[in-house]
């Protein structure tokens, strides 16, 4: 459990910065605090699937990719 929280926040942190929002922001776009979000990219909590699905939606990926630690079509 503790390696897929760190696999959601490393996505959630990547693709929020690639996106170019703060947490701050982010948060106000779901109706969280930016408090939950910087817990969601620490690892030290995890959104609850109604979120996760908010967030994949949001950043036009799907909930499996925010979960996944490999994304092999991706090209960096």
């Amino acid at each position: 459990m503790e390696d897929l929280k760190l696999i959601i926040a490393g996505n959630i942190g990547k693709l929020r910065r690639e996106s170019k929002l703060t947490q701050l922001e982010l948060a106000e776009r779901l109706n969280y605090s930016d408090k939950a979000v910087s817990k969601w990219e620490r690892g030290e909590s995890i959104p609850d699937v109604v979120t996760l699905k908010l967030l994949a939606d949001s950043f036009g990926v799907s909930v499996d990719y925010l979960l996944r630690a490999d994304h092999p079509l991706e090209t960096n």
